[in-house]
Protein backbone atom coordinates (compact mmCIF):
# COMPACT_ATOMS: atom_id res chain seq x y z
CA UNK A 1 0.00 0.00 0.00
CA UNK A 2 2.87 2.00 0.99
CA UNK A 3 4.34 1.53 -2.28
CA UNK A 4 1.19 2.92 -4.28
CA UNK A 5 1.21 5.35 -2.41
CA UNK A 6 4.94 6.69 -3.29
CA UNK A 7 4.09 5.67 -6.99
CA UNK A 8 1.12 7.87 -7.81
CA UNK A 9 2.48 11.57 -8.35
CA UNK A 10 -0.93 13.39 -7.84
CA UNK A 11 -1.30 11.77 -4.57
CA UNK A 12 2.32 11.94 -3.30
CA UNK A 13 2.10 16.17 -3.88
CA UNK A 14 -1.88 16.57 -2.66
CA UNK A 15 -0.08 14.36 0.65
CA UNK A 16 2.65 16.76 0.70
CA UNK A 17 1.00 20.01 0.15
CA UNK A 18 -1.67 19.17 3.20
CA UNK A 19 0.67 18.41 5.62
CA UNK A 20 2.43 22.06 4.86
CA UNK A 21 -0.54 23.80 4.72
CA UNK A 22 -1.86 21.79 8.19
CA UNK A 23 1.60 22.90 9.85
CA UNK A 24 1.18 26.50 8.56
CA UNK A 25 -2.36 26.72 9.78
CA UNK A 26 -0.86 25.62 13.43
CA UNK A 27 1.50 27.82 13.26
CA UNK A 28 -1.14 30.67 12.30
CA UNK A 29 -3.23 29.61 15.20
CA UNK A 30 -0.52 29.23 17.78
CA UNK A 31 0.83 32.86 17.31
CA UNK A 32 -2.47 34.69 16.74
CA UNK A 33 -4.92 32.48 17.77
CA UNK A 34 -4.16 32.32 21.28
CA UNK A 35 -1.96 35.27 21.53
CA UNK A 36 1.27 33.30 22.77
CA UNK A 37 4.07 35.85 23.14
CA UNK A 38 6.05 36.60 20.01
CA UNK A 39 8.87 35.64 22.24
CA UNK A 40 7.95 32.04 22.26
CA UNK A 41 6.40 31.82 18.64
CA UNK A 42 6.09 34.74 16.07
CA UNK A 43 3.62 34.78 13.90
CA UNK A 44 3.62 35.30 9.93
CA UNK A 45 3.64 39.13 10.46
CA UNK A 46 6.51 39.43 12.82
CA UNK A 47 8.59 37.26 10.62
CA UNK A 48 8.08 39.48 7.78
CA UNK A 49 8.51 42.67 9.76
CA UNK A 50 11.89 41.26 10.81
CA UNK A 51 12.41 40.42 7.03
CA UNK A 52 12.05 44.01 6.14
CA UNK A 53 14.29 45.11 9.15
CA UNK A 54 17.19 42.45 8.04
CA UNK A 55 16.76 42.59 4.24
CA UNK A 56 19.52 45.32 3.43
CA UNK A 57 21.77 43.17 5.55
CA UNK A 58 21.03 39.79 4.01
CA UNK A 59 22.39 40.15 0.77
CA UNK A 60 26.14 40.37 2.16
CA UNK A 61 25.26 38.49 4.82
CA UNK A 62 24.50 35.35 2.34
CA UNK A 63 27.78 36.12 0.18
CA UNK A 64 29.73 35.74 3.09
CA UNK A 65 28.49 32.53 4.34
CA UNK A 66 27.99 30.72 1.14
CA UNK A 67 31.80 31.73 0.52
CA UNK A 68 32.53 29.86 3.83
CA UNK A 69 30.38 26.62 3.35
CA UNK A 70 31.25 26.06 -0.35
CA UNK A 71 34.83 26.77 0.11
CA UNK A 72 34.84 24.40 3.41
CA UNK A 73 32.51 21.89 1.67
CA UNK A 74 34.61 21.83 -1.89
CA UNK A 75 38.17 21.75 -0.31
CA UNK A 76 37.16 19.26 2.97
CA UNK A 77 35.33 16.92 0.59
CA UNK A 78 38.00 16.59 -2.03
CA UNK A 79 40.66 16.16 0.55
CA UNK A 80 38.95 13.52 2.27
CA UNK A 81 37.75 11.59 -0.99
CA UNK A 82 41.21 11.64 -2.18
CA UNK A 83 42.90 10.75 1.38
CA UNK A 84 40.27 7.70 1.76
CA UNK A 85 41.08 6.54 -2.27
CA UNK A 86 45.35 7.01 -1.39
CA UNK A 87 44.62 5.11 1.93
CA UNK A 88 42.85 1.98 0.14
CA UNK A 89 45.62 1.97 -2.92
CA UNK A 90 48.42 1.92 -0.36
CA UNK A 91 48.61 -0.25 2.71
CA UNK A 92 51.44 1.31 4.40
CA UNK A 93 49.35 4.75 4.02
CA UNK A 94 46.38 3.13 5.24
CA UNK A 95 47.98 1.87 8.44
CA UNK A 96 49.79 4.91 9.21
CA UNK A 97 47.09 7.12 8.52
CA UNK A 98 43.99 5.45 9.64
CA UNK A 99 44.53 5.64 13.10
CA UNK A 100 44.71 9.34 13.14
CA UNK A 101 41.04 9.76 10.93
CA UNK A 102 39.94 7.56 13.67
CA UNK A 103 41.23 9.87 16.49
CA UNK A 104 39.97 13.01 14.95
CA UNK A 105 36.57 11.48 14.20
CA UNK A 106 34.76 11.86 17.22
CA UNK A 107 36.22 15.64 18.22
CA UNK A 108 33.72 17.85 18.80
CA UNK A 109 33.81 20.67 16.64
CA UNK A 110 33.05 23.38 18.83
CA UNK A 111 35.94 22.03 20.42
CA UNK A 112 38.71 22.84 17.73
CA UNK A 113 37.17 26.71 17.64
CA UNK A 114 40.25 28.07 20.43
CA UNK A 115 42.88 26.10 17.95
CA UNK A 116 41.48 27.32 14.90
CA UNK A 117 41.87 31.19 16.22
CA UNK A 118 45.35 30.13 17.40
CA UNK A 119 46.32 28.64 14.22
CA UNK A 120 44.51 30.30 11.49
CA UNK A 121 43.67 33.54 13.24
CA UNK A 122 40.28 35.74 12.83
CA UNK A 123 38.81 35.58 9.08
CA UNK A 124 38.29 33.50 6.35
CA UNK A 125 41.33 31.57 6.63
CA UNK A 126 40.19 29.58 9.96
CA UNK A 127 36.74 29.78 9.49
CA UNK A 128 36.68 27.97 6.08
CA UNK A 129 39.13 25.42 7.67
CA UNK A 130 36.52 24.62 10.15
CA UNK A 131 34.02 23.62 7.63
CA UNK A 132 36.42 21.85 5.35
CA UNK A 133 37.52 20.20 8.18
CA UNK A 134 33.85 18.65 9.27
CA UNK A 135 33.46 17.79 5.89
CA UNK A 136 36.57 15.66 5.24
CA UNK A 137 36.20 13.73 8.07
CA UNK A 138 32.61 12.78 7.25
CA UNK A 139 33.71 12.08 3.33
CA UNK A 140 37.28 10.29 4.31
CA UNK A 141 35.03 7.77 6.79
CA UNK A 142 32.33 7.33 4.42
CA UNK A 143 34.84 6.49 1.46
CA UNK A 144 36.67 4.00 3.35
CA UNK A 145 33.79 2.24 4.69
CA UNK A 146 32.90 2.36 0.98
CA UNK A 147 36.26 0.83 0.12
CA UNK A 148 35.52 -1.84 2.78
CA UNK A 149 32.79 -3.00 1.49
CA UNK A 150 33.31 -3.28 -2.16
CA UNK A 151 31.57 -6.70 -2.81
CA UNK A 152 34.80 -9.35 -2.96
CA UNK A 153 33.50 -11.15 -6.03
CA UNK A 154 33.99 -8.00 -8.40
CA UNK A 155 38.06 -8.06 -6.74
CA UNK A 156 38.03 -12.08 -7.25
CA UNK A 157 36.61 -11.67 -11.56
CA UNK A 158 39.26 -8.63 -11.65
CA UNK A 159 42.16 -10.36 -10.75
CA UNK A 160 40.88 -13.76 -12.41
CA UNK A 161 40.44 -12.06 -15.82
CA UNK A 162 44.23 -10.45 -15.10
CA UNK A 163 43.58 -7.04 -13.77
CA UNK A 164 46.49 -5.53 -12.25
CA UNK A 165 46.55 -3.50 -9.20
CA UNK A 166 45.80 -0.29 -10.68
CA UNK A 167 43.63 -1.64 -12.87
CA UNK A 168 41.42 -3.62 -10.41
CA UNK A 169 41.97 0.00 -8.40
CA UNK A 170 40.18 2.24 -11.09
CA UNK A 171 37.91 -0.29 -12.65
CA UNK A 172 36.27 -1.86 -9.59
CA UNK A 173 36.64 -0.05 -6.51
CA UNK A 174 36.23 3.78 -7.49
CA UNK A 175 33.22 3.08 -9.58
CA UNK A 176 31.68 0.52 -7.08
CA UNK A 177 32.12 3.31 -4.29
CA UNK A 178 30.37 6.07 -6.27
CA UNK A 179 27.05 5.45 -5.21
CA UNK A 180 28.00 5.52 -1.45
CA UNK A 181 30.07 8.50 -1.99
CA UNK A 182 27.38 10.90 -3.32
CA UNK A 183 25.22 9.61 -0.13
CA UNK A 184 28.22 11.04 1.89
CA UNK A 185 28.47 13.97 -0.20
CA UNK A 186 24.91 15.04 0.61
CA UNK A 187 25.23 14.58 4.29
CA UNK A 188 28.45 16.52 3.89
CA UNK A 189 26.55 19.34 2.06
CA UNK A 190 23.83 19.60 4.69
CA UNK A 191 26.43 19.81 7.70
CA UNK A 192 28.66 22.65 6.24
CA UNK A 193 25.64 24.84 7.08
CA UNK A 194 25.45 23.98 10.25
CA UNK A 195 29.59 23.77 10.56
CA UNK A 196 29.35 27.91 8.92
CA UNK A 197 27.31 28.75 12.20
CA UNK A 198 29.63 27.20 14.18
CA UNK A 199 32.68 28.24 11.91
CA UNK A 200 31.09 32.09 12.19
CA UNK A 201 31.70 31.97 16.04
CA UNK A 202 35.17 32.69 14.96
CA UNK A 203 35.38 36.47 15.51
CA UNK A 204 33.03 36.90 11.84
CA UNK A 205 30.97 40.77 11.88
CA UNK A 206 29.07 39.44 8.73
CA UNK A 207 27.50 36.35 7.77
CA UNK A 208 24.01 34.39 8.55
CA UNK A 209 25.80 32.70 11.38
CA UNK A 210 26.42 35.93 12.66
CA UNK A 211 23.05 37.51 12.40
CA UNK A 212 21.53 34.46 14.03
CA UNK A 213 24.43 34.74 16.89
CA UNK A 214 22.97 38.10 17.14
CA UNK A 215 19.28 37.58 17.36
CA UNK A 216 19.77 34.91 19.83
CA UNK A 217 21.72 37.51 22.05
CA UNK A 218 18.68 40.10 21.89
CA UNK A 219 15.92 37.33 21.90
CA UNK A 220 14.84 38.19 18.61
CA UNK A 221 13.03 35.01 18.34
CA UNK A 222 11.77 36.13 14.64
CA UNK A 223 15.18 36.75 13.60
CA UNK A 224 16.16 33.78 14.63
CA UNK A 225 13.30 31.68 12.79
CA UNK A 226 14.26 34.10 10.11
CA UNK A 227 17.62 32.78 9.05
CA UNK A 228 17.20 29.01 10.42
CA UNK A 229 14.96 29.47 7.58
CA UNK A 230 17.05 30.97 5.00
CA UNK A 231 19.54 28.60 6.13
CA UNK A 232 17.04 25.15 5.27
CA UNK A 233 16.28 26.64 2.08
CA UNK A 234 20.13 26.81 1.08
CA UNK A 235 20.59 23.76 2.38
CA UNK A 236 17.73 22.20 0.27
CA UNK A 237 19.17 23.79 -2.99
CA UNK A 238 22.92 22.66 -2.34
CA UNK A 239 21.34 18.92 -1.49
CA UNK A 240 19.46 19.10 -5.06
CA UNK A 241 22.23 20.30 -6.77
CA UNK A 242 24.58 17.81 -5.66
CA UNK A 243 21.58 14.85 -6.39
CA UNK A 244 21.20 16.30 -9.63
CA UNK A 245 24.69 16.74 -10.92
CA UNK A 246 25.80 13.30 -9.36
CA UNK A 247 22.21 11.25 -10.69
CA UNK A 248 24.53 10.19 -13.84
CA UNK A 249 26.85 8.78 -12.07
CA UNK A 250 24.52 6.38 -9.67
CA UNK A 251 22.12 5.91 -12.78
CA UNK A 252 23.71 2.39 -13.31
CA UNK A 253 23.05 1.39 -9.62
CA UNK A 254 20.01 -1.04 -8.52
CA UNK A 255 17.75 1.53 -5.69
CA UNK A 256 14.70 0.84 -3.98
CA UNK A 257 11.95 3.15 -3.55
CA UNK A 258 10.32 3.42 -0.33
Amino acid sequence: MATEITNNPTRKLFLQSGTVVALLIVWVGLSNGLRIDPIYIPGPQNLYDRFMQMRALLPSALGYSLTIILGGYIAGSVAGVLTALVMAYSIIIRESVEPVVDTLRPVPIFALIPLFLLWFGVGFGSQIGLVAFGCFVILVVSTSEAVKNVPQIYVNAARTLGADRRRLFLTIVVPAIVPNLVGAMRVAAAQSFGLDVAAEFIGAQNGLGYLLINSSSYLNTDGIILIVIIYTVLAFLLDRLVAISTNRLIGWARRTRH
